[in-house]
């Protein structure tokens, strides 16, 4: 599959532009920005319907929590301006490694989770960021379950089938059900 018909991956929006020279700020959505600054090439598009418009990335830095790319054939500041607001994303193939036991959040919505003792549990609806262990909010009809997104409970995470294998505590469904606290 070629990178134009790839699955892409959104990195973040375009949020401005630095300097002279066209470079544009992207506000990625998966910090840190420093795990960006491999990319060799980009998608921008501007709304859900455009296809977007390949960059290869001349340079790329992170700054605070920014990257920081100069694009080539972007030269100037109101071209750079422009791009303002519009997705930047890379197809899923081109995504930077990550460390074992780490995966990219949006990946992870959508993917149907199992759990190994008492089958399925339901679909990732989103992936909330916390302090500690990030939770997987798990959606099973109007049912759901936060479970810790740790190598304790999460066995398996299968991108090519879309499912994530898990081992649930004993009574974690039951934390988030109403009614079912003590009192």
């Amino acid at each position: 599959m070629n990178s134009d018909s790839a699955e892409r991956y959104d990195v973040g929006r375009v949020a401005g532009h630095r300097g002279n020279t066209g470079e544009i700020t992207v506000r990625v959505s998966e910090p840190p920005a420093e795990r960006w600054v491999e990319l060799e090439a980009i998608w921008v598009s501007a709304g859900s319907r455009d296809g977007g418009t390949r960059y290869e990335i001349e340079a790329s830095r992170a700054y605070k929590d920014r990257l920081v790319l100069k694009l080539k054939g972007v030269d100037d500041p109101d071209r750079a301006a422009r791009m303002r607001g519009s997705t930047v994303s890379v197809p899923e193939a081109e995504l930077p490694p990550l460390p074992e036991g780490e995966y990219f959040h949006g990946l992870l919505e959508g993917m149907e989770v199992v759990d190994a003792a008492s089958g399925p549990v339901g679909r990732v609806e989103r992936v909330v960021e916390t302090a500690g262990a990030d939770l997987l909010v798990v959606m099973d009809g109007d049912d759901e379950t936060m479970i810790p997104l740790v190598d304790q409970i999460v066995e398996e995470v299968d991108r090519e089938q879309r499912r994530i294998r898990v081992r649930l505590p004993e009574g974690l469904r039951e934390l988030n059900r109403p009614g079912t606290s003590e009192g």
